[in-house]
């Protein structure tokens, strides 16, 4: 009994010497890439600012989900948000979750907008859209250097009325009402 008392004191002293874990370092990094995604929802999406890509996302950053027609890099990300902001001048993001592991931070996020202006070289249909969609970006050193990612497409384009809707209805498209959500 006395030799693990003796063990369990040599324990806490010796931990006691110890520098502070990584993990409050990790923390730490964790809530300055939240702060920085949240930057970056606030601003490119929802100010519709593209020219704090170059503060927010690093020149070496790599979109693992490019659209057709843009390059997987950050001026192709810039162009991206450039072109779908001609494309519905109002669009909002809303951010319902973000979590945070030190380099990731992942947004669950209800996207809105409406589209009045040619689309990927489609016209515009003057249509509402209200759409999910999740991010996952990597962060160094404060700015961001890769994004996966999913939305809603499938929805989106069935809203716009470019896609037929759920059963074949091809004179209009709708969403099941389980899935409606306040504009």
């Amino acid at each position: 009994m006395n030799k693990l008392i003796t063990v369990i004191a040599i324990t806490a002293a010796f931990s006691a010497c110890m520098p502070p874990s990584n993990n409050k370092m990790a923390d730490n990094r964790a809530a300055k890439n939240m702060e920085a995604q949240k930057l970056f929802m606030e601003e490119v999406f929802n100010k519709h600012n593209t020219a704090m890509i170059d503060s927010l996302v690093a020149p070496d950053y790599v979109e693992h989900c490019t659209a057709p027609g843009y390059t997987p890099d950050r001026a192709g990300l810039k162009k991206s948000f450039d072109d779908f902001i001609k494309s519905m001048p109002d669009m909002h993001s809303q951010v319902n979750f973000m979590v945070a592991d030190s380099d990731y931070v992942t947004v669950q996020y209800t996207f809105t907008g409406t589209n009045t202006g040619e689309m990927m070289g489609m016209p515009a249909t003057g249509k509402k859209v209200n759409i999910d969609g999740v991010d996952i970006v990597k962060f160094k050193n404060g700015k961001a250097i890769g994004h996966w990612g999913y939305n809603e497409e499938t929805k989106m384009m069935m809203q716009m009325g470019l896609m037929p809707g759920m059963g074949g209805d091809t004179s209009k498209a709708k969403v099941p009402d389980g899935e409606k959500k306040k504009m």
